[in-house]
């Protein structure tokens, strides 16, 4: 009775690991960038782990030009093929305020701040320029050092919490909101005004894939966002389940 209540609770446990990407320990931080960073210094920040996702932020720094600086937390060891990455940012705060703190999720090549990269942008909510002409749209680097963008006014208007969706199929990314917590995506396009919701990039495997924010204003300003309920190809990215239970919980069956 004993061994079956046991072989019950391995299967339990299997099937909650199977259902989780990653654990929180999966997570890394990276401080990109420095004094001569974009609208710099990049002054370094701060990553506060919860159960479900994590407080990020940054002092000084974009995700903009050819040199980043930004706070990064992201999948140690990186991610190699498609892969589709969701995320809520419940809210993003920027003290004091200004109009192009970015947050989001960043696929970039390496961890160096001329990298090439990807990055679906969301704006602050505590400014209304930010809110209600930059919002969200895709931004590019295609080589490394180069220039970024495109530039101009993105899909808006943004309202929180907001959650995002970014797909990569080959060198294609693609991406999508919600303000449903997930159920229905929308596109970010907006022909009528040349808004896309996609870009291409040729990226070699693995690369990293995390969330960014960087705070800007000259070092002066402090961008702050909770990131929650992150799921990457459908899976819970921030289990909190140990991987090691399942190796003591076999253990304890086979010493039966």
């Amino acid at each position: 009775m004993v061994r079956n209540t046991l072989i019950i609770i391995l299967i339990i446990t299997v099937m909650a690991i199977s259902a989780s990407a990653y654990t929180k320990d999966d997570w890394k931080v990276a401080e990109i960038g420095g004094p001569d960073s974009e609208q710099g210094p990049y002054q370094g920040g701060e990553v506060k782990f919860l159960k479900n996702g994590f407080i990020i932020s940054a002092t000084g720094g974009d995700i903009w030009s050819n040199k980043l600086g930004c706070t990064l937390a992201y999948i140690d060891g990186g991610i190699s093929g498609d892969f589709t990455i969701e995320y809520t940012i419940v809210e993003h705060t920027t003290d004091p305020p200004t109009t192009w703190s970015k947050c989001g999720a960043m696929v970039a090549q390496d961890l160096k701040p001329d990298t090439p990269y990807v990055f679906l942008q969301s704006t602050c909510s505590n400014d209304p320029t930010a809110v209600n002409d930059k919002g969200t749209k895709i931004i590019t680097r295609p080589t490394r050092g180069g220039s970024a963008g495109p530039g101009s006014n993105a899909w808006t208007p943004l309202k929180w919490p907001v959650t995002y969706k970014l797909v990569r199929e080959g060198d294609l990314f693609t991406a999508s909101v919600s303000f449903d917590g997930g159920k229905r995506y929308e596109s970010i396009a907006d022909p009528a005004d040349g808004k896309e919701d996609h870009t291409k990039l040729a990226l070699k495997d693995p690369v990293i894939l995390g969330i960014a924010i960087n705070g800007h204003n000259s070092g002066q300003t402090t961008g702050t966002a909770t990131v929650v309920d992150i799921k990457i190809d459908g899976k819970n990215a921030f289990a909190v389940e140990p991987v090691g239970k399942l190796s003591m919980t076999w253990g304890t069956i086979k010493s039966k």
